[in-house]
């Protein structure tokens, strides 16, 4: 909902790639008019990054006109989504990327996402994280998409809250030990 996720992980992005020469960028941005857009519309993407590009996504809760479609939307995005995750896991690279990881949350075993982040040494990512997208159609994906962010929280060293599309600066802090 316009919080700034992607530019600013972009911005942490470019800071990162001075450090890894091996790194997967997963993009799950389902490219929503202005909302939703994937990785690349902020950063050029360097040759030597793998750049996969999910598309064919959509946006359930926006999308989905009846609750059945909209579930069938979320698990339909789950199915697209699940190749990218099963690449990365047969063949891990140091840094992993991934760009609106909720949108898989909504139907995707959160099981495939911790692989995932365990076989890498370094994970960035943005998801969804708040209550304006909550109406579902009584499907229950936004509190399970919730949830499963929420579970998330426990694998990650840093969390950044971002609110409403707030332009304040930032810095990257690392431990040189």
């Amino acid at each position: 909902m316009r919080s700034g996720k992607t530019s600013y992980t972009a911005l942490l992005l470019e800071e990162l790639l001075s450090y890894f020469s091996e790194v997967v960028i997963i993009d799950m941005a389902p490219a929503l008019g202005d909302v939703g857009l994937p990785l690349s519309h902020y950063m050029e993407i360097p040759p030597h990054v793998k750049y996969v590009r999910v598309r064919a996504l959509r946006g359930p809760r926006k999308e989905g006109v009846t609750p059945e479609e909209v579930v069938f939307l979320a698990q339909q995005n789950a199915s697209l989504i699940r190749p990218a995750l099963e690449d990365f896991i047969e063949d891990p690279v140091p840094l992993l990327v991934i760009n609106d990881l909720s949108i898989y949350l909504q139907a995707g075993p959160l099981d495939d996402l911790l692989r995932c982040l365990r076989l890498s040494h370094t994970f960035l990512g943005n998801s969804y994280y708040g209550k304006g997208l909550s109406e579902d159609k009584g499907t229950g994906i936004s509190r399970r998409e919730r949830k499963m962010v929420e579970s998330l929280f426990s694998e990650m060293d840093f969390i950044i809250h971002l609110i409403g599309g707030s332009s304040r600066p930032f810095g990257l802090l690392s431990d040189s030990s």
